[in-house]
């Protein structure tokens, strides 16, 4: 069975992504995986997969110094809800999941050795030269690392349609 990992931010922007790994999925008869990467030192801002826009994603959310994984909780929560939506939309098989890492590369990596994951589709943002020369891009580092094939989907939040 093929299998297809999307990585996801849960921006409005990252929906090319979705809908490019479910279509395939569809296509190839297989399962489609849904990732979420929360980075290990940024819990509490949200920060995740593409440094993208969080607005929405947890909107509302309190931060509880009792409770430092409800990030965590809460992001593995609107992965299911997002992989809910895919799958209704799509009618595919597809897991979610939110996992927390300090490198972004590795976590993909070690979930697509865990799961057998035969492709990754990720998202890209044209971020200033700056911001890529001083932050590096995170599409093009998991394009380096990556032991399976990587889609790169552009995802701007203005794309014409």
């Amino acid at each position: 069975m093929f299998r297809i990992l999307a990585a996801t931010d849960f921006s409005e922007a990252s929906q090319p992504v979705l809908d490019f790994a479910a279509n395939v999925t569809r296509q190839c008869g297989g399962k489609m995986y849904l990732l979420h990467v929360v980075h290990h030192n940024m819990g509490d801002t949200g920060f995740g997969l593409t440094n993208g826009d969080m607005t929405g994603a947890f909107s509302g959310l309190e931060i509880d110094p009792d409770h430092p994984n409800r990030i965590l909780e809460m992001a593995d929560r609107r992965a299911k809800e997002v992989a809910d939506t895919v799958r209704e939309k799509w009618g595919i098989p597809i897991y979610a999941k939110a996992e927390e890492h300090e490198d972004i590369v590795r976590c993909v990596a070690r979930f697509c050795e865990r799961h057998n994951v035969d492709q990754v589709v990720i998202g890209n943002r044209h971020h200033s030269i700056f911001s890529t020369i001083l932050l590096g891009s995170t599409a093009e580092k998991l394009v380096r690392g990556a032991k399976v094939p990587v889609t790169v989907v552009p995802c701007e939040p203005n794309m014409k349609k």
